[in-house]
């Protein structure tokens, strides 16, 4: 999956650089759920302690609308600095806090000093993946935390009540500064990486979903089940289940998450639960590991759903893929130095019993401290080049369909262009063109594959997936 959006800049401060986190997922293919983009500020003297009101003439708020409140001086009496709270009691110039939506309005003991604000700390955005086959799934992004902006992965959220259900274990708390620093962003709609350098240090968030192949076997159903015992489903296809062995299923519409077993395979389209122990609709997907999304800023990917999580709450510490050398901190590695910016999602799972120890037949190992290692797999063809364009490989030797290699990707394995790799968007008998001009043209040394998958690890780690 290649990536599409690449971003590098230099930020002045951290509000600077989430105003185009915005910009860069919409770009991405990630979709708004959940924000409320309002500010209002309101001097000490307008907040009534007698009436337990703020007054804003115009405000704009409504009630439910949750808001951060901040502050330039001393907190508000019965108020809390960086807590969210929900507004009630709205009038046109107006409003009052509540710590729950409807809920009572909170006692003010006192105005505080200074101006306060109440504004926007969070918003919400969603994906159901780059190839639009997953349940969505939603990241909540908060800055309540002075240099920080957190990243919460749920596995439904309401915009209208402003709260998640089954949320991950732990959000991925990521560092920037009021000082200056530069980013690196990278990514789609299924995964997304977040790096910054300050001073000397550099850090970064990955969140989104970890890739489908991990956990291959999935399947959505196309008509609704009900609870019961033994219960008959419809899905788009039973290959990969086996009769007796346990699954999750997860629902469409926030239903939940449970652990089921096949009871038996009546044929391609149809299978036996032998337990349900609730409604399903139209679109729930079972299977291993049905939609394995999250975030992580170190070694454990927290992520929403998982064989141990039942039914809407929340991921316990149970909730995550132990992953061994994953994600292992990045040192003075350069993203910037980096070509092609293909998207990196393997990982290995080891040995944890919640993540059952899964791994392919070969374990890819890079050298340690080397930033640039290309891993490819599933190779369809290969071949070495006598020429290449802008955005051309040419093989005269080939005889190939037209458009037979349309999305697969090829990788120059030596040669001229040693390293490169490109999406294939169209190819002739003996031509290849792929989706962004090449650093280096291919030359009659280019030795290249064409494959289903291929990787620029952007961090050193032990990736875990079917070799070449």
């Amino acid at each position: 999956m290649s990536y599409l959006s690449y971003y590098k800049k230099a930020y002045a401060n951290r509000a600077a650089l989430i105003a185009d986190i915005w910009t860069r997922l919409v770009a991405m293919g990630w979709e708004k759920h959940d924000s409320l983009e309002k500010s209002i500020t309101a001097p000490y003297t307008d907040v009534s302690v007698a009436n337990d009101t703020i007054t804003k003439v115009a405000h704009g708020l409504v009630d439910g609308e949750n808001v951060l409140y901040t502050s330039t001086g001393t907190t508000i009496g019965g108020l809390t600095i960086g807590n969210f709270y929900f507004v009630v009691s709205a009038a046109a110039d107006t409003f009052k806090l509540s710590l729950t939506q409807g809920g009572a309005a909170i006692n003010i003991t006192g105005q505080g000093t200074g101006n306060h604000t109440f504004a926007e700390g969070y918003r919400v955005y969603k994906t159901n993946a780059e190839s639009a086959d997953r349940i969505y799934q939603y990241m909540k992004i908060d800055w309540a935390t002075a240099n920080t902006i957190t990243f919460t992965p749920y596995y439904y959220w309401n915009a209208t009540t402003h709260a998640g259900l089954g949320k991950a274990y732990s959000g991925s708390a990521f560092t920037t500064a009021e000082t200056g620093f530069f980013t690196w962003m990278y990514g789609s709609k299924d995964l997304v990486v977040i790096m910054n350098k300050i001073s000397a240090t550099y850090y970064r968030v990955i969140f989104g979903y970890v890739p489908k192949e991990m956990f291959p076997i999935r399947t959505t159903l196309t008509e609704a089940a009900s609870s019961g015992i033994n219960v008959a489903i419809t899905v788009t296809d039973t290959a990969g289940f086996e009769a007796g062995a346990n699954y999750q299923i997860m629902g469409a519409s926030a239903e939940g998450r449970d652990a089921v077993t096949i009871g038996s395979i009546t044929d391609s389209t149809h299978m036996v639960i032998s337990s349900l122990p609730r409604n399903y609709g139209i679109n729930s997907q079972i299977g291993y590991a049905p939609s394995l999304f999250g975030s992580t800023i170190s070694t454990s990917f927290y992520i929403t759903n998982f064989f141990s999580v039942v039914g809407t709450a929340d991921c316990s510490s149970s909730g995550s893929l132990a992953i061994s050398g994953a994600f292992i901190a990045i040192g003075s590695l350069d993203p910037d130095a980096r070509i092609n910016m293909y998207i990196l999602q393997s990982m290995q799972f080891v040995g944890a019993t919640n993540a059952g120890g899964y791994c392919d037949a070969n374990i890819l190992v890079p050298p340690l401290g080397v930033a640039e290692d290309v891993f490819y797999f599933t190779i369809s063809d290969s071949g070495t080049a006598e020429s290449g364009g802008a955005n051309t490989l040419t093989d005269t030797d080939k005889a190939w369909t037209v458009d037979q290699w349309l999305n697969k990707v090829v990788v120059i394995i030596a040669g001229t262009g040693l390293g490169q790799v490109r999406k294939i968007t169209a190819n002739t008998a003996t031509q290849l063109t792929v989706d962004e001009n090449w650093e280096t043209n291919p030359g009659s040394t280019s030795q290249y594959k064409i494959v289903a998958e291929a990787y620029r690890w952007l961090y050193n780690y032990y990736a875990c997936k079917e070799g070449v």
